[in-house]
């Protein structure tokens, strides 16, 4: 079956690379290179998927072919006020209360898991060198040569469908700093705060702002997340800035859109678990064009 994937981010290429192993053939259109995947902190995560029943069966499979492909297993400390809805995607051998010694001053609870840490530029290049890719603008999926179109667009999925007013855009910026070794993995998720010590760059961040486009960074709050990523993490302390990146996360109210309308398949609206869902969803895409 002839298979066109409208989008080039982290769900978009799982899906074309997910399609061509199922024996599909398969090419990548979109106009530019990922955009909101690339500024990702590349931690597998269900952060802002809404309520889906669907959600944690996609993120137990994400994680797995991760593990797969061999990209880094990390213990990640999370902290909450309440118990995270994701616990029960956890093997019990992976994920435990957290110890005081391993607590940041202030916390009395938290919970160590181990999980995937991507490096999402070179795991975004990885999977792009898989497949075809055409570099054009889609303006309609109605117009695309191919058996079956995949809508993978991001923000640009509801236009494409249509008009999806549940679709929208959740602004978020990262500070990328040199961490000194040892630097632990840990997000505050009350008030998003976390530090991802990835081999290429230490990302930390971050921002969440509903209804936000503006892709200009705000020396203000570059400040903010770096101070409170000190309170967490004071070793961060003076920790050399390499640069700051602002993304769209393209989040959706009720969860991701993962169905079949027709020769159309939409997938899109993982908001901040786009890779954390993008197997997961690929092997969805797939089950519905079978």
């Amino acid at each position: 079956m002839h298979v066109i994937v409208v989008g080039s981010g982290v769900v978009g290429l799982s899906c074309a690379v997910a399609l061509q192993e199922a024996g599909h053939d398969v090419r990548v259109v979109a106009p530019e290179g990922p955009t909101t995947s690339a500024v990702a902190g590349g931690l597998w995560l269900p952060y802002g998927t809404a309520d889906d029943g669907r959600v944690l069966g996609w993120a137990r499979a994400t994680a797995a072919r991760l593990e797969a492909d061999g990209h880094p297993l990390v213990p990640y400390l999370h902290l909450e006020r309440e118990p995270p809805f994701w616990l029960p995607a956890m093997a019990p051998d992976r994920i435990r209360d957290a110890r005081r010694d391993e607590l940041p001053a202030g916390y009395d609870h938290g919970w160590v898991a181990t999980v995937p840490l991507v490096q999402l530029p070179r795991h975004l290049a990885e999977l792009a060198a898989r497949v075809v890719i055409e570099r054009r603008t889609v303006h309609a999926l109605a117009e695309e040569d191919a058996d079956v179109v995949v809508n993978c667009a991001g923000l640009a999925a509801g236009a494409l469908a249509g008009g999806d007013p549940a679709l929208h855009p959740v602004r978020g910026q990262v500070v990328l700093v040199d961490a000194p070794a040892g630097t632990p993995c840990l997000c505050d998720e009350d008030e998003l705060t976390y530090v991802l010590p990835r081999p290429d760059v230490c990302v930390v961040g971050g921002t969440a702002e509903p209804g936000d486009d503006d892709l200009r960074e705000r020396p203000a709050q570059t400040r903010d997340i770096l101070a409170r990523a000190v309170r967490l993490v004071p070793a961060l302390a003076g920790a050399p800035v390499r640069g700051v990146r602002v993304g769209l996360r393209p989040a959706r109210d009720g969860g991701p859109r993962v169905e079949r309308a027709g020769r159309v398949v939409h997938c899109y609206g993982h908001g901040g678990a786009g890779l954390t869902l993008s197997w997961g969803c690929a092997d969805e895409v797939v089950r519905l064009l079978d």
